[in-house]
């Protein structure tokens, strides 16, 4: 009986020390990064298929936003979607960054639209990023195929501005993937993004494409323009705009609403209850810190 009881208080001991270990990684790891990472449960709700989160230029917290590793800790946190910012380079090439000047995310300087990729080559991601680290600026096709092989959904922000370049980056994206979701705060990219697709001649079509026009309000004047063609949907500032009256006039219009950047999950709580169901974030999570090991227990 003794063996027994002894054992029984190693697993009760073993229990209590797991218990505690989960709650308490997550914390310190806050603690020693200053992150600020919720839960979605904080914001009431436990089945994170009900909404879509959008790691905000990935898991920027643990990782520099826009880059390859940056994806890989969304997926960790168990991120479905990853949304990351593209420019292009002077001779055509499509990278990561969501600067016009590589100054504040990198150890060098200048315009990205003034270098050609090659250059980028001699310059490294030094924000958010650890000293051992030896990270480059990746191209769009990296990080499609990252998100390939991780079964993230690509969000791309276009940076650039202009619509010339519209096809071939419709051409180049579909080559790499089914199904993307593009942004962009140019009305006139995604209106010409839309009417691309509407031909059927690409791999992505409107059905497997969604478009988003950013806004930073929920204005009349931004209702007008939406009304112009519903297939696209807007992404407006949640932190500034979303009241219970703008968003039923833009759902009465049957225009598909989402929202940026929500990093309070009490806000998250309010917009989810007047019906907004994606969510672009820096830091709720869907499962939080060791996202795998914690729901594969």
């Amino acid at each position: 009986m003794a063996v027994t009881s002894n054992k029984k208080r190693i697993i009760i001991a073993a229990v209590c020390i797991a218990v505690a270990l989960a709650v308490a990684i997550p914390l310190l790891v806050r603690h020693l990064t200053g992150s600020d990472i919720t839960l979605l449960s904080d914001a009431g709700i436990t089945d994170a298929e009900q909404v879509t989160l959008i790691s905000h230029r990935g898991m920027n917290v643990y990782a520099p936003e826009n880059t390859l590793e940056a994806a890989d800790k969304a997926a960790e946190f168990g991120y479905t979607h990853v949304e990351f910012d593209i420019r292009q380079t002077k001779d055509g090439v499509w990278v990561l960054m969501h600067d016009e000047d590589i100054k504040r995310t990198t150890n060098g300087k200048g315009k990205i639209s003034d270098l050609k990729h090659k250059q980028l080559f001699d310059y490294r991601i030094n924000v958010n990023a650890k000293t051992k680290d030896n990270i480059v600026i990746p191209t769009l096709d990296e990080m499609i195929i990252r998100c390939n092989g991780l079964g993230l959904h690509p969000v791309i922000e276009i940076k650039q501005d202009g619509t010339e370049f519209i096809e071939s980056l419709i051409r180049s994206t579909g080559h790499l993937t089914y199904s993307c979701t593009i942004i962009s705060f140019s009305r006139e990219q995604v209106e010409a993004i839309h009417t691309i697709l509407s031909s059927g001649n690409y791999v992505l079509t409107n059905s497997n494409t969604d478009l988003y026009w950013l806004v930073s309000d929920l204005s009349d004047e931004t209702l007008t323009k939406a009304k112009g063609n519903t297939n696209i949907g807007v992404s407006f500032n949640g932190n500034k705009a979303g009241t219970a009256e703008e968003i039923k006039k833009f759902t009465d219009s049957e225009i598909e609403l989402a929202t940026w950047t929500i990093d309070e999950p009490e806000r998250l709580a309010e917009l989810y209850a007047l019906g907004i169901r994606t969510f672009t974030t820096n830091s709720i999570t869907p499962y939080g810190f060791f996202a795998n090991e914690i729901s594969s227990k």
